[in-house]
């Protein structure tokens, strides 16, 4: 499986991927809410930043780039501020792009205060769009060339009946993500009828079939549309259905932690329709692309998933040890969620009881906790040259096995209080052989110095590893 899984990934690049559908901008707005206005019973949200992303269709489109494929997108945009800024970022995202531009450009703005969307404000139009005849000829062009056609379909106005007869020879080929609200839809139920498959959301395969269970609502969309089906659920993963047979396969979430769905269908179809076109079975596919999706819902906002990213998590290169440039980012942004980092350290170099009842402990104090493991060389310094029993890699290994634990990194001899000033710790946990006095006082007061707290947590763990070391030693 894994051989067959590293030849799909390899087959990514340079795939060729028609993407039409819906395409937006998203603003997203940060600020700071610490006020109500005089005005009216609202927050106050003093400006400080802004960020742009490609949304809709375009981050279809934007995620299969970054998967390494060749993307081909056609959609809709107005003459105005909006679609230059999209156009930059379709050409930095290496997208080739074919946009007619006579509407307005759909903008999706949302404000972001004390991490969280506290607003947001949609600018669009919705009616039935047609592309130009000149543009119809060159979809049916890259039609025939490409591997794999995506439909991302989010009811503005591109998917419509007219569409779907231009590319009804190349339905075997078409993966659509669907949208009930789709006026077309009323005019032709069947629209999406043929396609190789179709990927809706839980909410959106209820609207299409009638049916308020997923399993019947799959069921009834195989049939129905003469296609596999795949409904995805958020954190509860995705559903296959196979149009052929009376199976279905359940495939969990595999997100770490969830940050935000938003653009998690469009990175999923993007890695699916790659997955396909590089010859993955439907088993395959969906495993990739669940993986995809966790990668997007662990970020926030609509986000590009990259294709080394992905093989990491597939093939569990990534795990919780990360070095300290690593680190530095993954506080970021963490801490950009909202999260409470806790961070604790030792020599681990014979896990004990006594250990994970500190881990356990100090897990509790916060969202995310990070162990600092100490190098050999800072094991022998304090511990004497026969230790550590176990090598800085093994130990960070096993502590990085642990449920509880989030992320593992080993610390040199004396790095401790970069690792402490760079990183700020919100809690900084010490086991029970301490007390609040008898802890390093230059450590306390630097956490304290930020606002950071240090939390005596566990029973008393000195004798632990060195007296199972001596039974060790002593037994014949």
């Amino acid at each position: 499986m894994v051989s067959s899984l590293e030849n799909i990934l390899k087959g990514f690049r340079n795939k060729k991927i028609l993407v039409i559908g819906d395409l937006m901008l998203d603003r997203y707005v940060y600020g700071e809410m610490n006020r109500l206005s005089p005005e009216a019973p609202v927050p106050i949200i003093t400006f400080k930043n802004e960020e742009f992303k490609i949304g809709g269709a375009g981050n279809v489109a934007s995620n299969v780039s970054s998967l390494g494929g060749k993307t081909y997108f056609f959609s809709f945009i107005g003459r105005d501020y909006e679609s230059k800024i999209l156009k930059k970022l379709l050409s930095e995202s290496n997208i080739n792009y074919h946009l007619n531009e006579n509407e307005i450009t759909t903008v999706k703005e949302r404000v972001i205060a004390r991490s969280q969307q506290v607003l947001r404000i949609d600018r669009e139009e919705t009616s039935e769009k047609i592309f130009l005849d000149k543009t119809k000829e060159y979809i049916l062009q890259k039609a025939e060339e490409c591997d794999i056609l995506i439909i991302s379909d989010y009811a503005k106005g591109v998917v419509t009946c007219d569409l779907m007869n231009l590319l009804k020879n190349y339905t075997n080929k078409m993966i659509v993500d669907p949208k009930p609200s789709n006026p077309s839809l009323k005019k032709d139920p069947l629209l999406y009828k043929g396609v190789l498959l179709m990927t809706p959301n839980e909410k959106e395969s209820f609207a299409l079939s009638g049916y308020q269970d997923v399993y019947k609502a799959g069921k009834r969309l195989k049939k129905k549309f003469d296609s596999d089906i795949v409904i995805t659920r958020a954190e509860k993963g995705m559903i296959l259905f196979y149009k052929d047979s009376n199976r279905s396969m359940e495939l969990p979430s595999y997100a770490d932690k969830k940050s935000d769905i938003t653009g998690a269908g469009d990175t999923m179809i993007a890695a699916f329709s790659l997955a396909l076109a590089s010859g993955a079975s439907l088993e395959e596919a969906s495993l990739i692309a669940s993986n995809a999706a966790a990668i997007s819902i662990e970020r926030y906002g609509t986000y590009s998933v990259k294709l080394e990213e992905l093989e990491k998590r597939i093939f569990r290169e990534t795990s919780k040890i990360v070095n300290f440039s690593q680190l530095e980012e993954i506080v970021k942004r963490e801490r950009e969620f909202g999260k409470t980092i806790v961070w604790t350290n030792g020599c681990f170099d014979i896990y004990t009881i006594g250990h994970k009842n500190l881990l356990e402990e100090a897990a509790k104090e916060g969202h995310i906790l990070i162990v600092g493991i100490d190098s050999d060389e800072s094991v022998r310094r304090l511990k004497g040259e026969n230790r550590p029993i176990n090598n800085e890699r093994s130990r960070a290994e096993i502590i990085s096995s642990i449920e509880n634990v989030d992320y593992v990194t080993i610390f040199p001899e004396n790095g401790l209080i970069k690792y402490l000033e760079v990183l700020q710790p919100d809690i900084y946990v010490k086991g029970g052989d301490y007390t609040i006095e008898t802890i390093n006082q230059e450590e306390r007061r630097l956490v304290e110095s930020y606002g950071g707290k240090v939390k005596i947590v566990g029973r008393d763990m000195r004798h632990h590893v060195t007296s199972t070391i001596e039974r060790i030693k002593n037994l014949k």
